[in-house]
């Protein structure tokens, strides 16, 4: 079973509001005067200011009404001001885009497309603004009913490959939520005896078109995942990616999961604890392993063609589990 109707339901609300609201400020950013960005823009920016204010509060103000059919009423009204107090200033959002803009056309960028420049950033922030609004005054209103005793992450595609590696986790209403500019997730509430699940990383990249899933995951990283690579650890290596000097070359590696708890750390200690070698310079939990842990797109150029031996180097780098 996948999300109640009426969960569904208040995040098609909240994504319209969202795409509502970035259409009519991004309307107001193309009214600009290309002769004089700066005075024009900061003139319309008391009105693009008034829109996102408007669209952040038609965002929170569903909260309640929601999370009361979804699991009865509060200890007390989410107030939707406060949700938009919480997501800050103004002023240095709407600024960035005017900035964005003079700097393409310092670099030379024509001016239509220095502005459009600034109105791609524009866009983004503004629907980051409202599902920010709206993800707070979610969660004030689950944490006010004590029938809710977690939370799930709803990942809506197309999505990035981070936000993908946490679709259909649970949190404690403690725990904040994890979100990058212009992200869409959203939020279920979870009460007790609920049953339904979500779906998880792998089905969702099933459901994504062979283009989605380039772009989120990059080519090389596909093709560790179609040869069985877990889709997290993929995702994850890129935290920490760096250029060494391994094998006589320069690799592509990662530093993500090399300690003693990681995944790939914990294989290495194993291997060089037999093969009679310290495991790293460091003690204890911090130390790292001092063999690189590899990208899968090294990988897959040092197997060159091997299909056996790229699959033995992702289990050995910790990608297939």
């Amino acid at each position: 079973m996948t999300v109640p109707a009426t969960d569904q339901a208040h995040q098609a609300e909240r994504a319209a509001q969202a795409a509502t609201t970035a259409a009519a400020v991004r309307a107001v950013w193309g009214g600009v005067d290309p002769e004089d960005l700066e005075g024009s823009w900061l003139t319309q920016a008391v009105l693009a200011a008034e829109l996102i204010r408007a669209g952040q509060l038609a965002a929170a103000a569903t909260a309640d009404p929601w999370l009361t059919q979804a699991a009865g009423e509060g200890e007390g009204p989410v107030a939707p001001e406060a949700a938009v107090a919480a997501t800050g200033d103004l002023a240095v959002p709407l600024v960035y885009p005017l900035l964005i803009a003079l700097n393409r056309m310092r670099r030379g960028l024509g001016t239509a497309m220095s502005i459009l420049s600034g109105a791609a950033f524009l866009e983004m922030v503004t629907r980051s603004l409202v599902a920010d609004a709206g993800r707070i005054a979610d969660m004030a209103g689950m944490i006010a009913r004590p029938r809710v005793v977690s939370y799930v992450r709803v990942v809506h595609l197309p999505a990035c490959a981070r936000c993908i590696i946490l679709a259909g986790r649970e949190y404690s209403l403690s725990e904040g939520f994890l979100r990058h500019p212009r992200c869409d997730c959203t939020v279920a509430p979870r009460r007790p005896g609920d049953t339904w699940a979500l779906p998880t990383p792998r089905s969702l990249l099933e459901e994504m078109t062979p283009g989605q899933q380039r772009r989120a995951f990059g080519e090389d990283g596909m093709k560790a995942i179609g040869e069985g690579a877990d889709v997290e650890q993929v995702v994850n290596a890129r935290r920490g990616m760096a250029t060494v000097t391994r094998y006589g070359r320069e690799v592509q590696a990662t530093s993500e999961g090399t300690t003693r708890r990681g995944l790939y750390g914990s294989r290495a200690a194993k291997f060089q604890k037999a093969a009679g070698t310290r495991f790293g310079e460091a003690t204890g939990a911090r130390a790292r392993a001092k063999t690189p842990r590899l990208m899968p797109e090294e990988i897959y150029r040092l197997a060159d063609g091997d299909r056996d031996h790229a699959i033995r180097l992702l289990k050995r780098n910790g990608y297939i589990v």
